[in-house]
C-alpha cells in the first residue's frame, strides 16, 4: 500500500485517500479511494479527525502491516465505548453490556488481539493510530491495551493474565465517567482543587470495577493504581514499588506513553522520541525498569507511514524502524521545505548524527 500519514492542516485538495476516515466509534466517514475536495478536509476538521492516510507515489514501496486489523479494532473500540458509557452508572446499564459478564463479552475479542499480536511476534511497529484532535477516553483507553499486550506478550504473560490485563487497561480511566467534563476538558493549568478532584477518578474506577463479578481483582487494580508511582510520589494512597501490583506498573508505562503523544485541549502531543525521553527520566525511580526495557525492545514509537520534517527543511515519510535503534527510524525524504517533490532519498536517524525530526505531520 502506497501510504503517507498527513495532518489535515497540510492535506490539499486533489489528495486521494489511501485508508478510509472513521469517526470516533470506528464508523466509515469516509471511503479508501476518495478524492478529498475542500468541503471535504473542512468536514473532516470540524468532526476532529487530525490526520489521514493517502497516496503517494513515492511510498509506493512501502508496506504497512496493522499489528491489530481494522475490524478487529472497530470491534474493540465499540465494544469498550458502550462498556464505559454504561459503567458511568451505579444505577443502570446498557442492555449490551450486563455488568456481570463484562469478561465473557472482552475476553473472546482480547484473545484475537493477543493472537494477531503474537502472528506478529509482539513487535508493536503500527500501534496507536487513532487520530484524532483531542482523543476520547475509549481511543485512549484502546491504544493503552494495545501497548500493554504488546508489552505483556514481550514479558511472555499467561494467556489468562494477558485478559485480564486487557480488561484492566480497556476500563481503567472508567473513573473518569464521574469527573466533570469541565474539569476534564478545561484548556488551562487546573487549580490545586481540580486536579485533586481528577485523582479521584482512580478509586472512583476501582470501586466500579470491584463490585462486578467476572472481573478479577488483578484487572480493578489497574484503575486504582496506574497513577501510583515506584517511589511513592503518585496517587491515590502513595504506594510505593512492592505494593504496586505489576500489571498496574505496566500500564503506568503504557498510559504516561499514550497521553503523552496524544494531543490535549491544553497542549500539543509531545513528539514521540520526546515521549519516549520522558519514560527513560523516569526509568527506576518511578517507572518500572524491566517494563520500560521490554517497551525499548518491542514497539517503534514512530509507525511507519508517518510525515515527519527534518531539521534540514525536508518532509519525509517513515518507512522503518531502524536496526540501530527502534525508537529511531528509516525515513525517505519526499519533499523541500516548501512541500515540493525531491529526488527520493533514504536516512537512517540512528546514524544520522547531524539530521534529526523536528516536528510530526501526522
Amino acid at each position: 500500500m502506497n501510504v503517507r500519514w498527513v495532518a489535515l492542516k497540510y492535506i490539499k485538495p486533489g489528495a486521494v485517500l489511501a485508508q478510509r476516515v472513521a469517526d470516533g466509534r470506528g464508523r466509515t466517514l469516509l471511503a479508501r479511494g476518495i478524492v478529498l475536495t475542500d468541503s471535504l478536509i473542512t468536514r473532516l476538521k470540524r468532526v476532529g479527525i487530525r490526520a489521514v492516510c493517502i497516496e503517494n507515489a513515492s511510498t509506493e514501496d512501502v508496506v504497512v502491516t496493522e499489528m491489530v486489523e481494522e475490524e478487529t479494532k472497530i470491534e474493540i473500540l465499540s465494544m469498550t465505548y458502550e462498556t464505559l458509557a454504561a459503567l458511568s452508572s451505579t444505577t443502570s446499564f446498557s442492555y449490551k453490556v450486563k455488568p456481570t459478564f463484562l469478561r465473557s463479552q472482552f475476553g473472546p475479542l482480547l484473545s484475537e488481539i493477543i493472537h494477531q499480536l503474537r502472528q506478529h511476534n509482539g513487535a508493536g511497529e503500527q500501534l496507536g493510530s487513532v487520530y484524532l484532535s483531542d482523543g476520547e477516553l475509549f481511543h485512549h483507553s484502546v491504544n493503552v491495551t494495545f501497548y500493554a499486550l504488546t508489552l505483556g506478550l514481550q514479558q511472555q504473560m499467561s494467556e489468562t493474565d494477558l485478559i485480564d490485563l486487557g480488561i484492566g487497561t480497556l476500563l481503567h480511566d472508567v473513573g473518569k465517567m464521574r469527573i466533570p467534563q469541565h474539569i476534564l476538558r478545561k484548556p488551562g493549568r487546573l487549580s490545586h482543587a481540580e486536579y485533586r478532584t481528577v485523582q479521584l477518578h482512580a478509586q472512583f474506577g476501582y470501586d466500579i470495577l470491584k463490585d462486578i463479578r467476572d472481573i478479577s481483582t488483578k484487572s480493578s487494580l489497574v484503575a486504582l493504581q496506574h497513577h501510583e508511582r515506584l517511589d511513592g510520589s503518585g496517587y491515590p494512597w502513595g504506594l510505593k514499588a512492592p505494593e504496586i501490583h505489576p500489571f498496574a506498573q505496566l500500564t503506568a508505562v503504557a498510559d504516561v506513553y499514550e497521553a503523552l503523544t496524544a494531543n490535549r485541549v491544553y497542549r500539543q502531543a509531545y513528539l514521540p522520541h520526546e515521549a519516549y525521553d520522558i519514560l527513560l527520566a523516569d526509568k527506576g525511580t518511578k517507572l518500572s525498569s524491566a517494563v520500560i526495557d521490554a517497551f525499548a525492545q518491542t514497539i517503534s514509537i514512530y509507525p511507519i507511514g508517518m510525515s515527519v520534517r527534518l531539521s534540514n527543511g525536508d518532509g519525509a515519510v517513515v518507512i522503518k524502524p531502524s536496526a540501530d535503534n527502534r525508537q529511531v527510524p528509516i525515513v525517505r525524504a519526499i519533499e523541500n521545505e516548501r512541500g515540493e517533490p525531491i529526488r527520493p532519498y533514504e536516512l537512517n536517524l540512528a546514524t544520522a548524527s547531524d539530521i534529526h525530526i523536528v516536528t510530526c505531520e501526522s
